[in-house]
């Protein structure tokens, strides 16, 4: 039994802002994606046939290049893309853009075409799961560019048969080449962003923050250990380091993403110096500063300081979110559910946008207070079970 029960709709409050169009380079970026992603599930003909197709597709040449050089890290970064997208939604799930549409179905690797905090997140999250899942795959010794030199030490002693000294009782798995996943991540997604504009300043920054929080959570790395003996006894224990699970990354860029700053590109002028009896015109104009990011001030003529390492930045601001907008990457929240009693992201007040909601109530029969019998049969009660979802309108 399924009744609707309809809540009275109140003022429509939010609106949805008109921003720029998006950039042309980001096309070529979901074909990157999508292709990094196709690697992984690339069947029989394993990450190097994949590889070579990623490279075969409108990449820079330095993309191309370690492609060719290094397939399987390639693998494993599209691996950490699709984690990253998955956990995206996870994070986001109760909020008004909850990453739908970005990294599935028709807009498969979909990146958002404004400068908003929410593109800030996608490019945060895509960079950390680039640069976890490379860690994984190297603490696994599944890259072969990546190693661990006493574990192969180790691995000779074993093979000459010689017994491991009193230091060598505790035996590491693995190298947790953290390391190595942000460096490499770094070379490849950051090779997309040629141009000097104030867009790819603000995609680089927010890659940087994704690698450095993945970086970071490496303190909390744990060592696992395996006992090895007769009748459960530990004559012999395997450890090795395993990496926090990627959601403890995700939950780190969310709190970032919610403190996010805006911020607007500046070019600084030449140094003093520069303008010297002794400097010419040429080098005095060679000497002006690359644009950089500025927090934005709203006073008149005010220049903000640069924005910290550790957060997040955006061009734009974000629209509302509450209808769609294919322009502005918005599939609305007609439709979502939302939680009654809440008064976060999730509730329905601010999810459902004031359109109000309904709420559906559902009635069915269930299984209960069930009882094995010896032997052998098992018998249960009938009930009934009540459960009450709310949809905005």
């Amino acid at each position: 039994m399924v009744e609707w029960v309809r809540r009275a709709s109140t003022p429509l409050r939010a609106s949805t802002a008109t921003l720029n169009s998006p950039r042309g380079h980001e096309g070529a970026l979901l074909s990157l994606i999508f292709l990094l992603l196709y690697v992984r599930s690339g069947g029989a003909g394993g990450p190097l046939l994949g590889a070579n197709l990623v490279c075969a597709r409108g990449l820079t040449d330095r993309q191309r290049a370690m492609c060719h050089a290094a397939p399987a890290a390639v693998a494993a970064l599209g691996t950490g893309l699709s984690m990253a997208y998955k956990e995206c939604r996870a994070q986001l799930s109760g909020y008004r853009w909850n990453c739908s549409g970005v990294g599935d179905g028709a807009y498969f690797g979909h990146v958002m075409p404004l400068a908003t905090r929410e593109a800030a997140f996608t490019y945060a999250i895509t960079a950390a799961g680039a640069t976890h899942a490379l860690s994984a795959a190297c603490a696994r010794g599944d890259l072969p560019a990546c190693g661990c030199a006493h574990n192969s030490k180790l691995s000779v002693q074993r093979r000459r048969g010689s017994s491991p000294s009193s230091s060598d009782q505790f035996q590491w798995g693995g190298c947790g080449e953290v390391a190595f996943g942000a460096r490499f991540a770094r070379r490849f997604l950051d090779a997309r962003e040629l141009e000097a504009d104030a867009r790819s300043l603000m995609n680089l920054h927010n890659n940087r923050v994704g690698r450095k929080v993945s970086e970071t959570v490496k303190e909390l790395v744990r060592r696992e250990c395996k006992c090895h003996g007769v009748s459960g006894s530990c004559a012999v224990r395997t450890c090795w380091r395993a990496l926090p699970p990627f959601a403890a990354v995700a939950r780190a860029l969310r709190e970032r993403y919610r403190r996010a700053r805006r911020v607007a590109a500046h070019a600084a002028p030449p140094p003093r110096t520069a303008f010297a009896a002794h400097v010419s015109l040429a080098a005095a104009a060679a000497a002006v500063v690359q644009p950089h990011l500025v927090l934005r001030r709203y006073r008149p003529n005010g220049v903000g300081r640069p924005p910290r390492k550790s957060e997040l930045v955006y061009l734009a601001p974000s629209p509302s979110y509450c209808e769609p907008d294919a322009a502005a990457g918005s599939p609305g929240t007609h439709g979502r559910h939302c939680n009654r009693t809440s008064r976060d992201e999730d509730g329905c007040e601010k999810l459902c946008c004031g359109r109000g909601y309904n709420t559906v109530r559902v009635v069915k029969h269930v299984q209960c207070r069930c009882q094995f019998h010896w032997c052998c049969k098992v018998t249960c009660d009938t009930c009934l079970s009540r459960t009450e979802t709310h949809v905005c309108e």
